[in-house]
């Protein structure tokens, strides 16, 4: 059986990669460093309507479909003047080192991460002023749930009520229970962990108030994630409280999805591999709506408010660090599919 043959007779099963495509696309969206940081802080910082900020989202989909299927139009051009029956083998071969080298690398970051304890940092203790002796108040979650912790040198200081305040004026109160070194909150605490904290102290003389400030960010050392952040920080410099019409929503959504990922080159191989023009086009498309429905959701969250965004964060960065690993072994097997594949030829 020759080459046309065989790719008539799989056809329509490799429409089944379809799928697939979609939820790379989602879970590509979902991955630090992508261009969701720079759309939530565009929507925040103009105050936009969740229909630009659909728009914005399907704008940067529609650009980086655009990117990688003029790459993939490029390779089956070049690709169809060679003899695809000899090289077919050695193409699903390469295309299953490669997609598979590039899950592996991303894993590896991973793994590094974890090895140097990449994780949310706190500050240290913080020192309630006006308070009897010496009194410190920290966020304390070593292995366990976020929770209060209050240290002081005076034993009859005891606290009564600590509320915190967010920057959207949502509040929370936090009640405590006395622990061999010291107090600790009955309630968890609750992502992120930026907020102010009033705390009612009572003492020998009377009960007093005291405020604490926490912040929280994030030690990682990949150059994607400050670079969306620094995009966002020069985002909200610009256009905050600054009125933007639709046309610029799109623009702005275009420019933010020009540069390719390694996640769309292995679509990329994958339309090289098939040489279907329409089916790798579909792949492309498919890859860019799973991106679009995460950017689209990104977009309309912010939309809504710093309130609904504060109440999801805990969720969204769950799945955040979740997703590239999900999206890696989902490559790693459609790697070793076409490893196999190319392989196979020469049992």
């Amino acid at each position: 059986m020759d080459f046309n043959a065989l790719l008539q007779q799989g056809a329509a099963h490799a429409w089944l990669y379809l799928p697939v495509a979609v939820l790379l696309g989602a879970l590509h969206g979902l991955e630090p460093g992508h261009s969701k940081t720079m759309m939530a802080a565009f929507i925040i910082a103009v105050r936009g309507t969740v229909l630009q900020a659909a728009l914005l989202g399907l704008s940067a989909a529609l650009s980086h479909s655009v990117v990688i299927w003029a790459l993939a139009a490029f390779a089956l051009k070049f690709g169809s003047q060679w003899n695809v029956e000899t090289t077919e083998p050695y193409f699903q071969i390469g295309t299953g080192v490669i997609v598979i080298a590039m899950a592996a690398w991303t894993l590896w970051r991973l793994r590094r991460g974890a090895d140097h304890h990449h994780h949310h940092h706190h500050d240290e203790a913080k020192a309630l002023a006006g308070t009897e002796g010496t009194t410190t108040l920290s966020i304390h979650e070593d292995g366990v749930p976020p929770r209060f912790r209050l240290v002081t040198t005076a034993p009859a200081t005891e606290p009564v009520l600590l509320r915190t305040t967010r920057a959207d004026g949502s509040t929370q109160e936090f009640h405590f229970t006395r622990q061999a070194d010291g107090w600790e909150s009955n309630e968890t605490i609750p992502e992120p962990h930026a907020f102010r904290a009033e705390i009612v102290l009572r003492g020998r003389t009377g009960a007093i108030t005291a405020v604490a400030e926490f912040t929280e960010h994030t030690h990682d050392d990949e150059p994607d994630d400050a670079h969306a952040r620094a995009h966002a920080e020069e985002i909200e410099r610009r256009f905050t409280g600054r009125a933007v019409t639709t046309p610029q929503i799109i623009l702005f959504g275009l420019t933010g999805g020009l540069m390719p990922c390694p996640a769309a080159l292995s679509i990329l191989l994958v339309c090289l591999q098939l040489k279907k023009f329409t089916l790798g086009f579909s792949l492309v498309a498919a890859f860019s709506v799973g991106l679009a429905l995460t950017l689209v959701t990104v977009g309309v969250v912010a939309a809504w408010g710093l309130r609904h965004v504060t109440q999801r964060s805990g969720t969204l960065s769950r799945l955040a660090h979740k997703a590239p690993a999900l999206s890696s072994f989902l490559l790693i097997a459609l790697g070793t599919a076409f490893l196999l594949r190319g392989l196979w030829h020469f049992v």
